[in-house]
């Protein structure tokens, strides 16, 4: 029970953080069950005959770390957490590759796991750091009038809606929004204010801290195209405006709507975008990726897949939407 992933999503960042970031990975207090590494790269290198890279990875060896690196899509650091988001471990702590952790991090963040705990996170510092003027409520209504509530040290536990950057959360029970752009641009603000709507708790901690060795270059910083931040705006401000609804997107044949229909009645408050909307009326399918991004989170074969679904589809539905 509980074993715990570390994910680590990098991009231009070979020779600056990265190996910090490692190395902080190996000396924690509470040693990860598997340490995976996206590498991002536009022109990925292997890294086995590195010197510096060389004694990082015989360090871990050395540690029993089990440890991975991975190519990944160059899609965006998002897909690299949706892959170690199924995995099938129960929880990833995910780790910016300039983001350097106390070595009692983990260790503090499990302190707070439980059956009805989503996320925890601590402090992330960017050094050198000023006290916060008022202390955030971390509530979502309020990510545009107050600082992140990680931007200074915490000195309470506290239940919030979303956090920022690094964090431990609980896997496979909500997907990140890979309609997003390549930058990614509030991908963990919606990643863990999903986890709030799912009814699981948010967590910001004292104790765990980790720095932020905000790199200029390198991450999403690598992109400087202000179209890619503004297309994950809007898809963030569209998912806010939707929050008191319940989003059904049937991109999905006409017996699956037939199928559906005797769900609709139960849903409160529905939303439609359909493919049949003589079946089932609604918006259309294209609308809903402009509006929301990403629509596997509402494909009911890759769900019924996933879960590994025996029951009739029409479970699988209510089981989705209700």
């Amino acid at each position: 029970m509980n074993k715990v992933l570390c994910s680590i999503a990098t991009r231009g960042r070979y020779r600056t953080t990265l190996p910090m970031a490692l190395m902080a990975i190996a000396n924690q207090t509470r040693k990860v069950d598997k340490l995976v590494i996206f590498d991002d790269n536009d022109e990925p290198e292997d890294l086995r005959n590195d010197p510096m890279y060389l004694r990082i990875f015989y360090l871990l060896d050395a540690k029993n770390i089990v440890w991975e690196w991975c190519y990944a899509a160059k899609k965006g650091q998002h897909y690299s957490h949706q892959t170690a988001n199924n995995m099938g471990f129960d929880w990833v702590w995910r780790v910016d590759d300039d983001a350097i952790p106390e070595p009692n991090v983990l260790d503090r963040l499990m302190d707070y796991v439980g059956p009805d705990v989503g996320a925890v996170g601590g402090a992330i510092l960017t050094p050198p750091y000023d006290p916060l003027p008022f202390e955030p409520t971390g509530k979502i209504d309020d990510i545009n009038q107050e600082p992140n509530i990680q931007w200074a040290p915490i000195k309470n536990a506290k239940q919030v809606e979303h956090l920022h950057c690094s964090f431990l959360y609980r896997a496979g029970v909500h997907d990140y929004n890979l309609g997003l752009s390549r930058v990614a641009h509030r991908e963990e603000t919606l990643f863990t204010y999903g986890l709030f709507c799912k009814g699981y708790k948010i967590w910001v901690i004292p104790g765990a801290t980790t720095w932020h060795l905000k790199s200029p270059s390198g991450g999403i910083r690598s992109e400087t195209n202000a179209q890619l931040y503004e297309h994950d705006e809007r898809i963030f401000r569209n998912i806010l405006e939707y929050r008191d609804k319940k989003i059904v997107v049937l991109n999905c044949g006409m017996g699956d709507h037939v199928v559906f229909s005797h769900v609709l009645p139960d849903i409160k408050n529905p939303v439609v975008f359909s493919c049949y909307p003589e079946v089932i009326p609604g918006r259309s399918i294209e609308e809903a990726r402009d509006l929301f991004g990403d629509l596997e989170p509402y494909s009911i074969y890759a769900k019924m897949d996933r879960w590994k679904w025996k029951d009739s589809l029409e479970s699988a539905f209510r089981r989705l939407y209700l």
